[in-house]
């Protein structure tokens, strides 16, 4: 059972690597660790288009060293499509969650929520409509994700970028009940209005696939990642890009300190007996 998010406040969190001593006390202290990775801004600097987002060796280096663990399981929930962020990654020993987290694959771990699935159908239509719309905004591109539609706009002039929120707008109004809209770094989403987010990806994959025992690490940059930093008040979250207020205990400047901090992990050993 997926318990409650508990209550919590931002705040303005310390450096993460600054901390390492006392998170290395926990670190060691654990029977094994659940390693939750967001993608873009995160292990891969954000780029003008979502397919130039790519890992860089040394990030892939310090994944396939976690991965290769016995007592660490490593899992990516990404806002991307299950089949992109699997294809960017491209770790077999990963447990890879698409659509913040609406999709879940990986070893000993499959998930995909049931109603999100059955809207699969209009969301395809949805995306027809909205690319149809849109196809004269320069530099706006409609994704359709299988359980979302996503809108980038990274590249768009303020003209085209308020043509697509218009457009958006109207089709939300006629789509009816069902959809909401999301919003993240110059980008819009239509998502299924399901009980469903990052934070009850992350304790399913806890409870299903890391084991109980587990201590979660989460290292997100989005807001989307702030469910999954509530989700998990036992656990190490560190917000990435910045100290402004966050659930997370702990906060990275970029993907660079991110790597530097998987590679550090990688060579902290949790408690073996």
């Amino acid at each position: 059972m997926i318990p409650a998010r508990p209550a919590a406040k931002l705040e303005t969190p310390p450096r993460l690597l600054e901390c390492l001593a006392e998170i290395r006390e926990r670190v060691a202290a654990a029977r094994r660790l659940l390693v939750l990775l967001d993608y873009d801004g995160t292990l891969a600097t954000i780029a003008p288009k979502p397919e130039l987002a790519r890992l860089e060796p040394g990030m892939r280096g310090a994944l396939l060293a976690l991965s290769r663990r016995r007592d660490v399981r490593l899992a990516i929930i990404s806002g991307r499509s299950l089949e992109d962020i699997r294809g960017r990654v491209g770790l077999p020993e990963l447990i890879y969650a698409g659509c913040h987290g609406l999709q879940i694959s990986g070893p000993r771990a499959g998930f995909v929520e049931p109603k999100a699935l059955g809207r699969r159908p209009a969301l395809k239509r949805l995306a027809s409509q909205l690319a149809a719309a849109l196809k004269h905004a320069g530099g706006v591109e409609v994704e359709d994700k299988g359980l979302a539609v996503a809108v980038h706009f990274r590249r768009a002039v303020a003209a085209a970028e308020r043509e697509a929120t218009i457009a958006i707008g109207s089709l939300m109004a006629r789509a009816g009940e069902g959809f909401r809209l999301g919003g993240g770094k110059k980008i819009w989403e239509i998502l299924p209005d399901v009980d469903w987010d990052k934070g009850r990806a992350a304790r399913w994959i806890l409870e299903h696939a890391g084991g109980e025992d587990a201590l979660p690490v989460c290292i997100g940059d989005d807001l989307t990642d702030e469910d999954a930093f509530a989700a998990l008040p036992e656990g190490i979250t560190v917000r990435v890009g910045g100290r402004s207020p966050t659930l997370a205990r702990y906060s990275l400047a970029g993907p660079a300190e991110v790597e530097t901090f998987l590679g550090w992990l990688g060579q902290t050993q949790p408690c073996s007996e």
